[in-house]
């Protein structure tokens, strides 16, 4: 079946018009657009988006047969609810509060209905249009509902989702009303692959995963019940040959002399933005003011070229920062400027590709000083299309793109001072350092442009689907087994790790409830009884417990998910942290008060770990309960002093600088086995499995959820009957027949 590519967007790459019977195919301008053509020439792509042109226009349009780059589909939205979605939810809730305006938000609840239902109404387009084999791309802050809603019905539809804006800190998102909050966060992890642009806003993301909905994460995988989400940066990019090779155009090399001629002998800044609040025009206004202020030798020297673009002026925020851009240009015009100098030259319009071009390469400095942005591909235009390696970049460091273009110019955009002296040094570089500056920038431009984002996150995908398919599928088979089992009876140095609660045995709401039968002590005395065997009981319980039930028995304990550790033949556990639990004395309290709060709750004191276990609660809102505990117990952690994990209705507070998973890496550098084998069935056992994995042993999940181990098995009873078989092996032949039986 032919590959497609399902692009979601709230706008299409296309305008419809009509005039005097004819059609007119408008392409639309932007980052995602030219991404997604670069990757068009080896796959079929479809977007879905919200139409800007009537329905009846569409419908005769389609009539037509006339094809386009990009195959499309529109949705109609009515006029009014689109104002609620777009204008409301979108542009008045999230992107001010993402974009660190929060005395901008509006937080009425019909936004939030009304964003909702547009998100539905893409989620039943979409449903209509996708195979099981489309990747479903969705993007950016309208559609942030939608994963979760393609998971819904008979036929659950994958996505991915990318965020073209900032993601704020979780302290910033705490502003947003419980319910909104959390459906989107849930949604977003309905995704296969979140993208953001910087790595700032993975981390802010992740601590929103944490604090809101006590979800933790270790590296960039976040394993479910259904899936494993992938949460990565992804910065988006340009395409630089375009840009480049713009350079020398006619129309932009005509238009370029005619600019320099203008203005010869003068110092040109240019700057290009969208009108809104969040690219801080009026502080590169007051910076460029604060210049002429203090140097008056400059004063016809130099030209601030200004070019606005139209944007959401239906929004009052928007009309009114036009008139207060339009009012200090005025102001500064009016106090600096003569009958033959302007200091600053103003437009409101839309610019040409070869105008802007002409632009940027006519310059002497951009200036792009955003208070916030997700990445800002004007920056990166400016540095492509000057093929001279000439011109100064002054770029805010609150725009994504200054943790890649390193050879810019970085200003605080709320310093007025340092706009001021960066204009200054912009004007005094000298040609030698402009050209080392742009070609180190224009180097990572060529080696990460759009088409490699595009692909960046695309491979990513297709990595993860095949992995939350195989996770769900990866049944323990019959030939997985043989080969454990050849492997076993070829071996001569074995160690077998072995999780307790959950792996062995069958969950209990008294842990103590779980002590082993005579099945599982006689399994283990068996499988130890081999001298080639090595076999651990690596499990989160304490040292009391475990050797209370397996003290007799020949074999290694460790207990408290690594913290600490018994040879068999040794009567004394070893410490394995070398930091003291002194972080007990003020996590304790908290659990205990939500162990009087809440009925059917209790500790479990150990001597690294504190648990806190809710399984025999039958309060219906008990996870939000934990939730709540999980917040607070976040912010007792400033200091990083212990690790927070949720298990199987357990929230449990231990140690941070020994797992499983550092205890097994300690373990295979001091002992060389040529045979391994964990199985476990918590997240506490990933990190064992990730340590294996590396060395390509056998690692089994217990549980069919996403796992990093190679394998999946039922639970428990498959665990014991699958180890008695290990325990009985003597000969190849003798595999064979059992695996036959």
């Amino acid at each position: 079946m032919e590959e497609r590519i399902l692009i979601v967007a709230n706008r299409l790459p296309y305008s419809i018009e009509k005039k005097n019977n004819k059609f007119k195919v408008k392409p639309s301008s932007g980052g995602l657009v030219s991404a997604v053509k670069s990757i068009s020439n080896n796959k079929r792509i479809v977007w879905i988006g919200a139409a800007d042109f009537k329905e009846d226009i569409w419908m005769e349009f389609q009539k037509q047969n006339i094809e386009t780059e990009i195959e499309i589909i529109p949705i109609f939205i009515n006029k009014k609810l689109e104002t609620l979605y777009y204008n409301g939810f979108a542009n008045s809730v999230v992107w001010p509060l993402f974009h660190y305006f929060p005395s901008f938000t509006e937080y009425t609840p019909e936004y939030f209905e009304a964003y909702k239902h547009v998100n539905e109404l893409f989620a039943a387009k979409v449903k209509t249009v996708a195979r099981t084999s489309d990747v479903v791309w969705i993007h950016d802050y309208h559609l942030m509902l939608l994963p979760a809603m393609l998971k819904t019905g008979d036929t659950p539809i994958s996505s991915s989702f990318f965020l073209h804006i900032p993601f704020p800190t979780h302290e910033l998102l705490r502003l947003m009303p419980d319910h909104w909050r959390n459906a989107i966060l849930k949604s977003l992890l309905c995704a296969d692959v979140v993208g953001f642009h910087t790595d700032e806003y993975v981390f802010h993301f992740k601590k929103s995963l944490e604090f809101f909905l006590g979800i933790h994460y270790k590296g960039d995988k976040i394993a479910q019940e259904s899936h494993t989400t992938k949460i990565s940066s992804y910065p988006i990019s340009i395409d630089y040959d375009q840009f480049h090779s713009a350079y020398d155009h006619p129309e932009v090399a005509h238009t370029r002399t005619l600019i320099r001629n203008k203005y010869r002998n003068r110092k040109i800044v240019f700057s290009l933005d969208r009108l809104d609040y969040s690219k801080g025009v009026i502080n590169r206004l007051e910076g460029y003011e604060q210049l002429l202020k203090t140097t008056p030798s400059i004063h016809g020297k130099v030209a601030l070229i200004i070019n606005v673009i139209p944007s959401r002026e239906e929004i009052n925020r928007y009309a009114e920062r036009k008139h207060i851009i339009e009012e200090c240009i005025s102001r500064i015009n009016g106090a600096y400027g003569t009958f033959l100098w302007q200091p600053i030259v103003y437009q409101y319009q839309h610019l040409s590709f070869h105008d802007l071009i002409a632009c940027y390469t006519g310059c002497d400095v951009a200036l792009v000083t955003p208070l916030r942005d997700g990445m800002n591909l004007i920056a990166k235009e400016f540095v492509a299309s000057r093929k001279d390696r000439q011109g100064c970049l002054i770029l805010s460091e609150l725009a994504g793109a200054s943790n890649e273009l390193k050879g810019a110019l970085l200003v605080n955009p709320n310093d007025i001072n340092a706009i001021q002296s960066a204009l200054y040094k912009a004007f005094k570089m000298k040609p030698k350092e402009q050209e080392a500056r742009m070609q180190e920038m224009q180097q990572h431009l060529m080696e990460h442009d759009v088409k490699a984002w595009a692909n960046s996150f695309l491979n990513d995908v297709k990595q993860l689907r095949m992995e939350n398919t195989q996770a769900l599928s990866h049944r323990l088979t019959s030939e997985d087994q043989s080969v454990i089992f050849h492997d076993y009876q070829h071996s001569e140095s074995r160690l077998i790790l072995l999780d307790y609660d959950g792996t062995l045995i069958r969950f209990f709401d008294n842990p103590q409830d779980a002590a082993p039968d005579i099945h599982i002590k006689s399994m283990l005395t068996a499988l130890a009884a081999d001298r080639r065997n090595r076999v651990v009981i690596i499990s989160g319980r304490d040292t009391k417990t475990l050797n209370d039930w397996f003290g007799a028995l020949p074999i290694d304990l460790v207990a408290e998910h690594g913290s600490q550790y018994k040879k068999a033949e040794k009567t004394l556990w070893k410490e394995m942290s070398d930091r003291p639990p002194i972080w007990k004395a003020k996590v304790l309290p908290l659990l205990q008060q939500y162990t009087a709060l809440y009925p059917d709750t209790f500790i479990e004191e150990k001597e690294h770990a504190i648990a806190w276990h809710y399984r025999p609660s039958t309060d219906e809102k008990i996870e939000e309960y934990k939730i709540n505990l999980c917040r607070e117990l976040i912010l007792l952690n400033h200091e990083k002093e212990f690790e927070i994990m949720c298990g199987n209705k357990v929230l449990e507070v231990k140690t941070n600088n020994v797992n499983k998973g550092t205890f097994v890496s300690n373990l295979l550098t001091k002992v060389e086995f040529d045979f391994v084998l964990a199985i476990g069935d918590d997240t506490t056992d990933e990190d064992m499995f990730n340590v294996l994995n590396e060395a390509h042993h056998h690692t089994i999940k217990v549980g069919f959820v996403p796992t990093a181990a190679r394998s999946n098995v039922q639970g428990p009873s498959t665990v014991l009957s699958f180890l008695h078989a290990l325990s009985e092996l003597r000969s190849f032949e003798k595999s064979t027949k059992l695996m036959k039986a």
